[in-house]
């Protein structure tokens, strides 16, 4: 059966399910401060935002500043996407849940997401509080597989603010997101191993496959030359004269073996799917296939909010960025506002394009 739509049919089997339930029970969900909107978005409103300290306020500064460096970094992607795409290399190029990320890559990117909503939203609500401007609400939302968080702030107080406690307010969520990619590009630095490929599938009937390699095995060298990276393999492999590749490699199972493989000219690939490895450490501790677990769930939280950061810095009507630039250029100078917005979205929209 299809995997897609296995998955697909447990998914609304579960919405379904919750719906009967809410359906029948609503007063014992609402009392609990649950509620389920239009039959897939399920509610959970938690409270209050308690006080924060004063070093929290203190801290308004660094927000703004990690605002400043999200901002530039939008401006440095989109530049080099259209530096690119005017070189004819290509464009940006957008993932897409479902489409470009699969399996339990798709699994990783929701719970980074999810990480990246909830840690966005208390950020705005504690800097808020910190600077006396009230905060209605803080809660967690599912719609249907993507995890969602709010923050309802009181806008009284909000438009009553100074210019820089409104511009703190809205970068805390930038900032929080790119401390929490930062932390999961440290990590993942951590937890990789600086030599060596791994084998993530092998292609059935290859040479790999003949000679017995087996997903998740870590290629140590080939022909005695140490192997420090993807890139270390491919220019081996690219050697023409090399008929015969004796690979070195580390088994799932934690043995160190070496395997002789017979290339001819019709017959030049050695069909696996590779990345980096995780840290030597880190398998004698959790073991081959966690350790590789880990170190994609490292990925995802920095891939994800890494680019939530920039994304949500950048002046684009409805990111914080955009409304930001709002708030700073407000008044007087409000189509001056509205062109920065105008020209950071059609600058983003021409390197997203791709070229014919």
């Amino acid at each position: 059966m299809n995997t897609a739509l296995t998955v697909l049919g447990g998914i609304l089997a579960a919405w379904s399910t919750l719906n009967l339930l809410y359906y029948h029970k609503r007063e014992f969900f609402e009392s609990r401060r649950i509620r389920l909107m239009y039959g897939g978005v399920l509610v959970y409103r938690a409270g209050r935002v308690r006080g924060a300290s004063r070093a929290w306020r203190r801290a308004s500064v660094l927000l703004v500043a990690s605002y400043a460096v999200s901002v530039a970094w939008f401006f440095l992607v989109v530049y080099s996407g259209i530096e690119a795409k005017l070189n004819g290399t290509g464009a940006l190029r957008v993932l897409v849940p479902g489409v470009d990320i699969t399996g339990l890559d798709l699994a990783y990117f929701v719970l980074a997401l999810g990480a990246a909503v909830v840690l966005h939203e208390l950020f705005h609500g504690k800097t808020a509080v910190s600077h006396n401007v009230g905060v209605k609400s803080f809660g967690l939302a599912v719609a249907v597989l993507v995890p969602l968080a709010f923050t309802e702030i009181e806008e009284s107080d909000f438009n009553r603010s100074s210019r820089f406690v409104k511009t703190s307010v809205l970068a805390a969520g930038v900032a929080a997101n790119l401390a929490l990619g930062l932390l999961g590009l440290a990590l993942f630095n951590i937890a990789a191993s600086p030599s060596g490929v791994l084998v993530t599938g092998v292609v059935p009937g290859s040479l790999a496959s003949r000679a017995g390699i087996e997903p998740y095995s870590i290629l140590l060298s080939v022909n005695g030359v140490s192997l420090r990276g993807v890139e270390d393999l491919r220019s081996l492999l690219s050697n023409a004269t090399a008929t015969v590749l004796n690979i070195t490699l580390l088994t799932p199972r934690g043995a160190v073996e070496t395997v002789s493989i017979v290339r001819n000219a019709t017959e030049r690939m050695l069909g696996v799917y590779v990345t980096t490895p995780p840290a030597s450490w880190l398998i004698s501790v959790v073991g081959v296939y966690p350790a590789v677990q880990l170190l994609r769930a490292f990925f995802w939280l920095y891939l994800v909010n890494f680019n939530l950061a920039i994304l949500n810095a950048a002046p684009l009507f409805i990111t914080d960025g955009g409304r930001i630039v709002f708030e700073v250029l407000g008044g007087r100078f409000k189509k001056a506002a509205l062109l920065v917005n105008a020209v950071s979205l059609l600058a983003l929209a021409f390197s997203l394009t791709p070229l014919p």
